[in-house]
């Protein structure tokens, strides 16, 4: 019996990992409006009770944070791609975070434990590949500033981490 359910819970997981899609990129750093929906970001927190609801905010806004650090890599906007990195990661844990809440409070996690694994599965993917196209370090020079050397595979490294379930 037990070895039939970890069969079911492998397909599951598999099935997942087809279907998860991560998010249209929204408004991205430059854009005269992002403050703005960084700040109804940031409110939504407010509509999020419980444990599952905040779970599913936290989580979407790493999707988002994601896809936001994926353009900027591609862009060479190394920075501003390891800040929204950031974010991502902290959210992402968040999402764990209150699902762990979840559990402890006797709720079924099962269905989304299996989507936070293709999540972080998704995640993961999206990591590797950056990690093949991006610099391993990168020597950024702002003005007025000295230099600074951004250890980008590191941060990624990190991120894969966070994502390990």
């Amino acid at each position: 019996m037990k070895m039939r359910f970890k069969k079911i819970s492998n397909l599951l997981v598999t099935f997942s990992l087809l279907i998860y899609v991560l998010p249209y990129p929204g408004l991205m750093p430059g854009n005269r409006f992002y403050r703005l929906e960084q700040i109804a970001d940031r409110v939504g927190q407010f509509w999020a009770f419980g444990s599952f609801s905040r779970h599913k905010y936290e989580l979407n806004l790493a999707d988002k944070k994601l896809v936001e650090a994926k353009i900027l890599f591609e862009y060479q906007q190394y920075p501003l791609a390891l800040q929204a990195l950031e974010s991502s990661n902290q959210h992402f844990q968040k999402a764990k975070a209150y699902l762990e809440r979840a559990s402890k409070e006797g709720k079924d996690i099962s269905q989304k434990m299996i989507n936070l694994k293709a999540a972080a599965e998704k995640h993961k993917e999206v990591l590797e590949t950056l990690k093949k196209d991006l610099p391993e370090e990168f020597l950024w020079q702002p003005e007025k500033k000295p230099a600074e050397k951004l250890r980008i595979h590191q941060f990624l490294e990190e991120a894969i981490k966070i994502r390990t379930l």
